[in-house]
């Protein structure tokens, strides 16, 4: 089990993360590899090594962080004794890693390597059971894994120590509250008195049998003695190690290996740790990875066990292992551990009341905008999450069904999608047969793109758009539903958010750093390939391109090339037999309104509505007028094409098509403008208002059985699923509140404003765009779908730090 490594060696020593003066890191990071391998023995049917028939080699690694463990715990108590600080620091150092460590090895390792079907794997009672390790009750075992490796009985071995571990920290922790480690004999003496105890009741070379609890408690409590007697033996240290080694070889050859493993090995750790070694005690330099091996390692080498033993053999698997390993272990540090070790309080602060305030309060304020980073994203995920599971396998509509069949048969069905979104569905939905790894991915991405601004935010102490865009944006109703839908729509607003906000941000700084890169690589495709209308978005692109010096240039070219080759390239691969474009759709919806009946007959007879050459070509596949204008519809022009009992006016001939475009521009707009206003405008705010085109979560369970998807819906019991489908119904039933995109629109005029008054290019830029997808929206919209104007719902994101920074040296 590793220790806490905030921890100093030396008592009255800075606190730091890692050690550079000292040994330690080394020797944690060499015992916990020794786990490792230890282990792979076992895993892979063998004995395990032998430390002179002791212990096993893994063994001994875990009697080792129990020393270091007693040692460092010790000191962290005599710098700061304050139990409600103590408590947290403990808390800090195990938990957060053991909480991802868990949660992973449950639902995304056991759920990817399970022999069970997915349902029955997720609702299986172990598996819940699994998590009971984050309350100190472990169990190994996770239902239909790994049953087929040689050693089944264990998904995670290693995690046994870890309540002992506790366990010795809440007893420390006890022992200051009363005051034993208060004073030097006393605490001496209840050591010697513990390990006496020990050695007479539970000694392996008395009993025959290892208690291990006791036994490692036991170094622990050897580790706590030689932090209190290090003035003494680091003033004599050679003597002290000789007299240690003459009593340990003699209590060795009197055939008490235990006892003389428990008498010697803690002073030779300890005093080796507590030297500085040239080039070891730079072992740390780059994190340290001891914890995360210890957690990791286990469950890693099994799954490759699973997938490569016995044709990789020993060494293969091993050395496979241990590289997965090593990278997942220094992730966990930077990403989890030393994230959460940041959040250490300081030696001067009280934990109650106003004083508690201020100290969350001042630690909050130090965080970096990394740290930011992954709190918010932490927040939003676990909403999304919980969405995720409270609708799964997700949100399906009729759109969701038709790209799903273009998949499933290979496109003889086709949606009539953008061609990036056909190559997402294939690649994602297509390899798994599960709609809810698309739906998941495109979650994940808007979670990390909201988490991403809002982090800039708080970075810059913009507390009040920070909070609207979080409450209002991020989490808003309307924006976790479409994030959980089969539809490209949610995903492009938010990416197109994201795209946005660097574009301005990289202009700004005049560069683009790693964060940039990262956020545009993962954007761009969305944004620009996701909607038909999104190669509008190109525009600020090429306006960053242009701005840019060469090497930036030259970054974001490696970005934006590729995905415009995949884009357009994809466009090429997978033609659509009968594309439905944008403008024909218009011409036709428009024209069939201009013939509805007029009760007021404002018509003369010699200003016919639409031409002869019109009436002809809309007939022409034998439908009347009559039952044409019975399918006309205000807001949405379906039941004009798709209804199977309706005049399906898309197989038109391409001949009466053109007639119908070319009549359309040449007399049919202009001899009923007015009509055709109004048409826009009654479109435009009936999706405003969020009235049409939202599919309930109950007609997933409707459109799966037409799909040969295998995902299950709803396959958990999930207690919170009541209460969250509760708070989309009152949403739906406030939408033209909560759904409705006022905010964006109203942002968005404030932002086109300032572009006039200021003449700021940048705001220009981002603005221009945004009113180019506004006016697109407007005119070309056949269908009152709110979906179409989500991206001003989350336009927010972007235009609120634009809005806000104004002064040039905010920018940066």
């Amino acid at each position: 089990m590793s220790v806490p490594s905030s921890m100093q060696a030396r008592a009255g020593a800075p606190s730091s993360v890692t050690h550079p003066g000292n040994n330690f890191d080394a020797i944690r990071i060499v015992a916990a590899t020794m786990v490792l391998y230890s282990h792979h023995f076992a895993l892979t049917g063998q004995m395990e090594p032998s430390f002179f028939g002791i212990h096993s080699l893994g063994g001994l690694a875990v009697t080792i962080f129990f020393v270091l463990s007693g040692y460092l715990v010790n000191a962290s108590w005599q710098r700061d004794p304050n139990l409600w600080r103590f408590g947290l620091r403990r808390f800090l150092r195990i938990w957060p890693a053991l909480t991802v460590a868990v949660v992973l090895t449950a639902y995304v390792l056991g759920a990817w390597v399970t022999q069970l079907p997915l349902k029955e794997y997720l609702t299986h009672r172990a598996t819940a059971n699994y998590l009971q390790a984050l309350g100190m009750k472990i169990h190994f075992v996770l239902p239909g894994v790994f049953e087929n490796n040689p050693y089944r009985l264990g998904v995670n071995g290693s995690l046994w120590t870890i309540p002992i571990e506790v366990r010795c920290y809440i007893a420390l922790g006890l022992a200051g509250l009363i005051g034993l480690l208060k004073y030097r004999p006393v605490l001496l003496l209840s050591i010697a008195v513990l390990i006496g105890w020990f050695l007479a009741r539970s000694n392996p070379d008395v009993t025959g049998t290892v208690h291990h609890g006791r036994e490692l408690s036991a170094f622990f409590l050897a580790g706590a003695a030689l932090y209190t007697l290090e003035p003494y033996w680091r003033r004599r240290p050679v003597l002290w190690g000789g007299a240690i080694a003459l009593a340990t070889a003699s209590v060795w050859m009197a055939g008490w290996r235990h006892s003389a493993l428990l008498l010697g090995l803690p002073f030779f750790i300890i005093y080796s740790g507590t030297q500085a070694t040239a080039y070891i005690r730079r072992a740390g330099r780059w994190g340290d990875p001891s914890y995360g091996i210890y957690l990791f390692a286990f469950p890693i080498q099994q799954t490759v066990i699973q997938y490569g033993w016995p044709q990789l053999g020993f060494t293969g698997t091993l050395c496979i292992s241990l590289a997965i390993t090593v990278v997942l272990a220094y992730a966990s540090w930077h990403l989890v551990e030393k994230q959460a070790l940041r959040l250490k309080p300081s030696s001067s602060q009280v934990w109650f009341g106003a004083s508690a305030v201020r100290a969350v309060k001042t630690r909050f304020l130090a965080l970096s905008e990394l740290q930011y980073f992954a709190f918010v994203l932490a927040l939003i995920g676990v909403v999304y999450a919980a969405w995720l599971v409270a609708s799964w396998p997700g949100i399906l509509g009729q759109d969701s069904l038709a790209i799903m069949l273009e998949v499933d048969t290979d496109r003889v069905h086709q949606a009539n999608k953008p061609a990036f979104w056909y190559l997402y569905a294939l690649l994602t939905y297509g390899a798994t047969g599960r709609v809810e790894v698309p739906i998941a991915l495109q979650m994940l991405i808007c979670a990390a793109v909201c988490a991403r601004i809002l982090a800039w935010m708080l970075a810059r102490r913009m507390w009040k758009s920070f909070a609207y865009c979080l409450i209002f944006v991020a989490l808003a109703p309307s924006v976790v539903y479409y994030s959980s839908s089969f539809y490209s729509d949610g995903i492009y607003a938010i990416a197109l958010s994201g795209m946005m906000f660097e574009v301005w941000r990289s202009i700004r700084n005049r560069s683009v750093d790693l964060s940039s890169l990262l956020i545009f690589f993962v954007t761009i495709p969305f944004a620009i390939f996701g909607r038909p209308n999104g190669v509008l978005n190109l525009i600020p692109l090429a306006g960053l391109t242009w701005v840019l010096s060469k090497p930036y240039r030259i970054r974001m070219s490696l970005v934006i090339v590729p995905w415009l080759i995949v884009g357009f390239g994809s466009q090429f691969i997978y033609k659509y037999k009968n594309p439905i474009g944008s403008i024909f759709p218009l011409a036709l919806y428009e024209t069939v309104g201009f013939l509805e009946h007029r009760p007021m007959g404002l018509w003369e007879h010699d200003q016919p509505r639409v031409t002869a050459k019109t009436v002809d070509a809309l007939t022409s596949t034998g439908q009347s007028l009559d039952k044409i204008r019975e399918f006309y519809d205000h807001y949405y022009w379906d039941p004009l094409i798709f209804f199977p009992t309706g005049p399906a006016l898309m197989s038109l001939s391409d001949k009466s098509k053109r007639t119908i475009l070319k009549e359309f521009f040449k007399y049919n707009l202009w001899h009923n403008f007015p009509a055709f206003m109004a048409s826009r405008v009654n479109i435009f705010l009936y999706a405003t208002m969020a009235n049409g085109g939202i599919p309930g979560p109950s007609e997933t369970s409707k459109i799966l059985p037409f799909t040969k998807s295998i995902s299950s819906v709803q396959p958990l019991k999930f207690s919170l699923r009541k209460h969250l489908h509760a708070w989309y119904d009152f949403s739906i039933q406030h939408r033209a509140i909560l759904w409705a995109p006022w905010g964006g629109l109203v942002l968005l005029a404030v932002a086109l404003r300032r572009t006039m008054k200021q003449r700021d290019k940048v705001v220009a830029l981002i603005a221009g765009t945004y009113a180019l997808q506004l006016a697109a929206v407007f005119i070309f919209s056949i269908a009152g779908e709110y979906r179409y104007l989500l991206a001003f719902f989350t336009a927010p994101l972007v235009l609120l730090p634009i809005i806000c920074r104004t002064s040039e040296q905010e920018y940066a």
